[in-house]
């Protein structure tokens, strides 16, 4: 199991932590990001990240571009993180995300429920791992949130769906 709680945990899956300096609010923390790291962060974020890292990284682990992140944004990161790296399951609880690792024993894994109460477990399911695809269109939704139908009802359902939904 994987336990990632705060953003230099990141390191291993790409997200290099450089300084909270460089944001003027002392909010958030300036992270250069690996092949790997900007996997992840497009994934969560559903962007495309075109920045410049802000120093070279290694030869084997080259940084390919920059970005700033808060401390809040460590589970959901971490969570897609984790998934990208073979856990076969996430658990979600309060300041963390628990990546259940397919080595991972039956009894390993009842332990650590005992332990750590999740508030969610998340799983990649079906064909399009982390997109949902409509039953009636076969389309495969381009966004996905728990925002959606507060969006919906902001915009309008045709508006939605020429935004969100591929054709």
């Amino acid at each position: 199991m994987k336990i990632v709680s705060v953003l230099a945990q990141l390191e291993e899956f790409g997200i290099v932590v450089l300084t909270g300096e460089a944001c003027s609010l002392m909010y958030r923390v300036l992270c250069d990001l690996t092949d790997q790291g900007k996997r992840v962060v497009e994934k969560c974020l559903s962007v495309e990240i075109r920045s410049e890292p802000w120093n070279s990284g290694s030869n084997d682990h080259p940084h390919v571009a920059s970005i700033m992140l808060t401390s809040d944004m460590v589970v959901p990161l971490a969570v897609f993180a984790l998934l990208e790296s073979g856990c076969r399951e996430v658990w979600v609880t309060e300041h963390a995300a628990i990546g259940i690792e397919p080595e991972d024993t039956q009894e390993e894994v009842e332990g650590m429920q005992r332990v750590y109460k999740p508030q969610r477990r998340i799983a990649y399911h079906g064909p399009f791992q982390d997109r949902n695809q409509h039953q009636m269109s076969g389309r495969v939704l381009l966004w996905r949130s728990p925002l959606c139908g507060l969006a919906r009802s902001f915009i309008g359902i045709s508006a939605f769906r020429q935004f969100f939904c591929a054709t």
